[in-house]
């Protein structure tokens, strides 16, 4: 006579080590794809503002001079406006390097596309506490000001360049440092980074792609690209004073 076939499920032993191996495996993984992520970010923020920064070679070669000064020069530069009840994304005509932008595509088509947007954008923070914007609404840099990318005042407005007191825009001819460390434009981090501890804008951050450190993308006057270690000045690896000699604040 055959004994009946029985099924034997699953005791309770087993689930549990199954869960136990399970929750390692998930542990195991999860800082390896955080870091996967942070490093597609840092990526995608490096051809977007080598991007950027073509469309700034660009404006200079045509102009022989920086973007005129408007009230917020370092964000005004370039990048979008929001229309509509969908807060649709389209090109600001009003911003000097819009129409700068690789003449392969057309200038919406390339701001919609998100040229001026970080992933890893999650606006203004206080030090401390990285993830909590201090924007309107807690939006993000891109929300806000039309980018996430910050470009450098001090080449934007001759007074604050410490030049003369006509609040202009600098010729090219006028900047004398050294292209591959005279910041462009980058991630905002390195405005904040730069502070001085008894300075009010001290209190804030923006580190986006590396929390752990001053560090983030930055576009050079050259059109290079790379990743600096912001801090305070002066600096080994950038600077932000078109030329030697004292800059206002």
């Amino acid at each position: 006579m055959r004994t009946p076939h029985r099924h034997r499920g699953f005791s309770l032993l087993e689930l549990l080590v199954s869960l136990v191996i399970v929750a390692l495996l998930v542990a195991l993984l999860l800082p390896v794809l955080s870091q996967a992520q942070r490093l597609a970010h840092r990526a995608a923020c490096s051809s977007n503002l080598r991007q950027i920064g073509f469309a700034w070679q660009a404006y200079m070669t045509d102009t022989e001079q920086l973007p005129q000064h408007t009230t917020e020069p370092d964000w005004a530069y370039g990048g979008v406006r929001f229309v509509g009840t969908d807060h649709n994304a389209v090109a600001d005509a009003d911003r000097p390097i819009n129409a700068y932008l690789d003449s392969d595509q057309s200038t919406q088509s390339s701001l919609a596309m998100g040229i001026f947007r970080d992933a890893a954008d999650h606006g203004i923070t206080e030090r401390g506490r990285p993830l909590e914007s201090v924007l309107p609404d807690g939006e993000t840099c891109y929300q806000t000001f039309g980018t996430s990318y910050r470009a450098n005042m001090f080449l934007l407005n001759s007074t604050t360049a410490g030049i003369d007191a006509l609040r202009r825009p600098l010729k090219v001819a006028e900047i004398t440092a050294q292209p591959s460390r005279l910041l462009l434009v980058g991630d905002p981090l390195w405005y904040y980074a730069i502070q001085d501890p008894d300075s009010s804008q001290y209190a804030f951050d923006a580190r986006w792609h590396d929390r752990d450190s001053s560090s983030g993308n930055m576009a050079a006057f050259d059109g290079s690209v790379r990743w600096v270690r912001f801090g305070a000045l002066p600096n080994n690896d950038f600077t932000i004073a078109p030329r030697a000699g004292s800059i206002s604040r």
